[in-house]
């Protein structure tokens, strides 16, 4: 029998950690408000009317739609804790005392419920009731890339929040781990609290770690080195390269023909050498240049060649049509109406040796709102309407 999962939660962070549960074989049922459902349904672009968010985080789950407001909320959601093996509620705690779909009061339901709070600040400090959407939490966590606009500041182009997708991935950690403790012999209720913004925080681990015990953040890519860097080729492409070992630098300068700098630098602490101070300025001129006399499809078939750690620096959609994407099934299939749509698959593959990997089945079509009320009814064994 799989997993079996209710999902309380709308929009992004809740709905991912249910999504990737999903992936990894769960039975997964959204519990949603019969006027719009969740707030994905109808938000971003649709495709064939629905939103695109909605195909990709709530296919292969099953709907419920039930009002709140409605006299047998409390049975349902009692139903609901029974059922599950565990439930994701997305809200502030005290809005899911509110709504009756705390951890007290499904505990009494089922005294061995896993129950995974997901907050944008937590339930602990004096953020915990702050009102939390997206770009706030990151902005909270020192990562919104603020530049300058021509009426107001605004957002670097191409950023992305992280908190919001790192709350959802640590969310499906937080439940596994839980069913895991359960199977080795917890048999109580436990509660799992995920602040998106504290995964905000985590996302910037490197530097929360130099800050914590150094004072300083961690240093920027940019200023890496000369032997970590990027370089422009001759038909303007942009390569990243990464010779920093020591056996990868000597076969570096070998190829470009840099044999007076092949054995400066120091490797003796780290095993690396990433070419930082002034006294590799000049060795960065000198790469740049070799770097600029080829176009990259040359240099990319010289350095795999040679077995050299490097990479052609690709948009998103290079990177999604290429082979390596195709051949390890980087989107999965699913159906909306007619048409078959295509989203990320989760990058965990499970078999039984290293052919695990390949396409993954189609997944079941997004529900429609409240599609699975009757089916599901009978299964939480509440004989009430549920509109």
């Amino acid at each position: 029998m799989s997993i079996r999962i209710v999902d309380f939660s709308t929009h992004l962070s809740g709905p991912l950690a249910t999504h990737l549960l999903t992936e990894l074989g769960a039975t997964v049922v959204k519990v949603e408000n019969p006027r719009t459902g969740d707030g994905n349904r109808g938000d971003n672009e649709l495709i064939e009317g629905v939103g695109i968010f909605h195909i990709a985080l709530n296919s292969g789950a099953r709907s419920l739609a039930v009002d709140r407001h409605s006299p047998e909320w409390p049975e349902i959601v009692a139903a609901c804790a029974r059922w599950a093996d565990a439930v994701v509620v997305g809200t502030r705690p005290s809005d899911a005392r509110r709504r009756g779909m705390d951890f007290d009061t499904m505990r009494a339901a089922n005294p061995r419920l896993i129950y995974c709070s997901v907050s944008g600040f937590g339930d602990q400090g004096p953020w915990r009731d702050h009102p939390a959407h997206g770009q706030t939490l990151d902005a909270y966590a020192g990562l919104v890339p603020a530049v300058d606009g021509e009426v107001q500041p605004r957002t670097r182009d191409g950023w992305r929040t992280a908190g919001t997708t790192m709350g959802g991935v640590f969310a499906a950690l937080g439940v596994l781990a839980a069913l895991h403790r359960r199977h080795t012999g917890t048999d109580r209720a436990q509660y799992i609290s995920v602040s998106l913004w504290q995964a905000a925080m985590w996302w910037s681990w490197r530097d929360l770690t130099m800050l914590a015990n150094t004072g300083r953040p961690w240093i920027d890519y940019g200023d890496l080195g000369s032997r970590y860097s990027l370089y422009s080729t001759a038909d303007e492409r942009v390569l990243l390269l990464a010779p920093v070992e020591r056996r990868f630098w000597e076969a570096f300068c070998d190829l470009l023909g840099l044999e007076e700098r092949r054995a400066v630098g120091s490797w003796e602490l780290s095993g690396m050498c990433h070419g930082a101070g002034p006294e590799f300025d000049a060795e960065r001129v000198l790469i740049a240049e070799r770097i600029r006399l080829r176009p990259m499809e040359e240099w990319v078939a010289l350095f795999e060649a040679a077995d050299l750690p490097f990479a052609p620096v690709l948009t998103v959609e290079e990177a999604l049509a290429s082979e390596h994407a195709q051949v390890n099934g980087v989107l999965r299939s699913t159906n909306v109406g007619s048409r078959e749509l295509r989203i990320p698959a989760v990058p965990v593959r499970i078999g039984d040796g290293e052919d695990a990997g390949g396409l993954l089945p189609p997944l079941a079509s997004p529900p429609a709102l409240g599609e699975h009320n009757d089916e599901l009814l009978a299964e939480l064994g509440v004989g009430v309407p549920a509109r």
